[in-house]
C-alpha cells in the first residue's frame, strides 16, 4: 500500500470519525492544502483534535484499533504481558476511561480469553472507592479484539511515586489503609487479589489509592477452578504450604508494599528468573525494616512485621483484622506516637468463669481496664490491634496453647520496645513448663494454688505503684 498523502490522511481521519470536515477547514487554511501529512496531522494535534497515537497510526493507513467497544483511543499508557492499557474517551460524553486490550498473540487461546472475561466479570461486581471501577467488558465488532473499560485514575500507581523517594509512614499507612479497605470489601465477596504490587495500586490526583488487576482473583469458594498465579504467590505458598486462593498470602504481599513504601527498597530480590523466584531463600532471608533505616516508631516496623509473618497463623488472618490494626497504629501517630490515653489494660485468659469474674473484679476495683477470653490467641489478635499494658494467662484452665501465645504475645512486645507485664499461671501437675518461658523482669510464673495476691504481683511486672489502699 502506498503511502498516503495529505489529503488521503485527511479523508481516511474523516472516515474513521475522528475529525469532521468543518474541523479540517482551518487546518488547512493554516498549514495549505499541498502540506506534508505530518505536518497536517501535527497542525491537528496542536488543536487537540488528534493525539500522537492517532496521527502515527494515520500515517501508516491503519483503519483498526481507532475505536474499542465505542471508545474513542487517545494513547497507551501501559503495557503488560497480558494486555495493553490506553486512555480514551466516550464521544457521547466526553468521559475519560481506561481500555485494557488482551494482547493479539492471546486472542486465539481460549484460556487466556476466558481468563480475561473473568477479570471484567469479578471486577463488575466489585463496585468500591478504593477498588478501580470496570465499566464494560466486551469483543470489538470491527476488529474482534477483547476489551475492558475501566475507570480512568488520573494520577499514578506507586511504583511511579515512589521515584521520588521513599513515603513517610503516616502517608504510607493512609495508602496502606485505603488498599485493605478495598480488599476487604472484595474478600466479603468471596475474592481475593492474587496479584498485589506497586504497579497494581493506583493513587488519584485527591491522594486516594485503589487496588486494580483483579485478573488472577480467584472466587475462593470454588476449589475447582483452574486459575493462574503469579510465580511470587506460588514461591511463597509453596514454601508455607497454604492453598491457592489463602487470604493471608494477599496480606503478605500488602506488607511488601508498605515495607517498600517505607523504605524505597524491596524486601524481595528481583529478578525475571522463575526458578529463582521461587526459591525459598527470597522469603526466608528478607532483611527486616529498623528504625535506623525508618522513622517511626516500633508500632510501624511491628505492623510490616506481623503483615510479612512467614508463618501465615502469625499474621494477620483477614483484611478486617489487619484494618483494625492499621488505624489502631494510625491513631497512635497521630497522638504523637503514644498509646491510647486512659488506664492501662490489662488481657486476661481464663475458662473458669468463677475465676473470670473474680480476676474482672479485682482488676476494675483497681481502675484497669479489662479484657477476658477463653481462647488465647484472642489475646494476642488484641495485642496486635490495640497493645495493652498487663496480661494474665491461667494455663491450667486453658491448656498448653496458653503457654505457646504467652510467649508470643510477650516476643511482640519485645519487638516493640514497649513494657509488659505478664503472669502466667500453672497448676502443679504444669509445674515443669515454667522451664519453657523465657525470663524477663517483666514476666512471672506462678504455681497455683497462689500464696502471693495476684494483681498486686501484676502491677510490680508492669511497672506501676501499688495500689493506695482505703484510709
Amino acid at each position: 500500500m502506498a503511502p498516503l498523502d495529505a489529503a488521503g490522511v485527511a479523508q481516511l481521519a474523516i472516515r474513521l470519525g475522528l475529525v469532521t470536515e468543518a474541523q479540517l477547514i482551518p487546518v488547512w487554511d493554516a498549514v495549505g492544502k499541498s502540506a506534508e501529512p505530518f505536518k497536517l496531522l501535527t497542525a491537528l494535534e496542536r488543536k487537540g483534535l488528534l493525539t500522537p497515537y492517532q496521527s502515527q497510526k494515520l500515517l501508516k493507513g491503519d483503519e483498526d484499533g481507532f475505536f474499542m467497544g465505542g471508545y474513542r483511543m487517545l494513547y497507551k499508557i501501559a503495557s503488560g504481558s497480558f494486555g495493553r492499557v490506553f486512555r480514551a474517551d466516550d464521544p457521547r460524553t466526553g468521559r475519560i476511561v481506561a481500555v485494557k486490550v488482551l494482547r493479539h498473540r492471546w486472542s486465539e487461546d481460549q484460556q487466556k480469553i476466558d481468563l480475561f472475561h473473568r477479570e471484567g466479570k469479578v471486577g463488575l461486581g466489585l463496585q468500591h472507592p478504593n477498588i478501580v471501577e470496570i465499566i464494560a467488558v466486551g469483543q470489538d465488532a470491527a476488529t474482534g479484539k477483547y476489551y475492558i473499560v475501566m475507570e480512568f485514575v488520573e494520577g499514578g500507581n506507586l511504583r511511579e511515586i515512589l521515584h521520588n523517594g521513599r513515603m513517610d509512614a503516616p502517608k504510607a499507612l493512609k495508602y496502606m489503609e485505603d488498599c485493605v479497605t478495598g480488599l476487604a470489601h472484595a474478600y466479603s465477596k468471596g475474592l481475593t487479589h492474587r496479584d498485589v504490587k506497586l504497579t497494581n495500586i493506583l493513587v488519584s490526583t485527591d491522594y486516594v489509592a485503589k487496588l486494580v488487576d483483579f485478573g488472577l482473583a480467584r472466587i475462593c469458594a470454588d476449589e475447582d477452578e483452574q486459575v493462574d498465579r503469579t510465580v511470587d504467590y506460588a514461591g511463597l505458598e509453596r514454601l508455607t504450604g497454604v492453598k491457592t486462593g489463602d487470604i493471608r498470602s494477599d496480606i503478605y504481599f500488602l506488607g511488601c508494599v508498605l515495607y517498600e513504601m517505607l523504605s524505597g527498597r524491596s524486601p524481595l530480590e528481583m529478578t525475571r528468573d522463575r526458578h529463582a523466584r521461587m526459591n525459598p531463600r527470597r522469603f526466608t532471608e528478607v532483611k527486616p525494616l529498623t528504625r535506623a533505616e525508618v522513622d517511626a516508631p516500633p508500632a510501624v516496623l511491628q505492623l510490616v512485621e506481623t503483615m510479612m509473618s512467614l508463618q501465615p497463623n502469625q499474621r494477620y488472618q483477614t483484611p478486617s483484622q489487619l484494618l483494625e490494626a492499621i488505624k489502631a497504629v494510625r491513631a497512635e501517630l497521630e497522638g504523637g506516637g503514644t498509646r491510647a490515653a486512659g488506664p492501662p489494660g490489662v488481657f486476661v485468659v481464663e475458662a473458669d468463669e468463677r475465676l473470670q469474674d473474680k480476676l474482672r473484679a479485682k482488676l476494675k476495683e483497681e481502675n484497669f481496664r479489662v479484657f477476658v477470653a477463653m481462647d488465647p490467641t484472642r489475646a494476642l489478635d488484641r495485642y496486635r490491634m490495640q497493645p495493652y499494658q498487663g496480661l494474665i494467662v491461667d494455663v491450667g484452665t486453658v491448656g498448653e496453647d496458653g503457654i505457646v501465645m504467652f510467649e508470643r504475645i510477650m516476643a511482640e512486645a519485645d519487638k516493640l520496645a514497649v513494657r509488659l507485664g505478664g503472669l502466667l499461671l500453672l497448676h502443679a501437675d504444669q509445674a515443669d513448663w515454667q522451664l519453657r518461658v523465657r525470663q524477663r523482669p517483666n514476666v512471672a510464673v506462678i504455681i497455683m494454688p497462689a500464696k502471693i495476691k495476684l494483681v498486686a504481683r501484676l502491677r510490680e511486672l508492669m511497672g506501676l505503684e501499688p495500689a493506695r489502699t482505703p484510709s
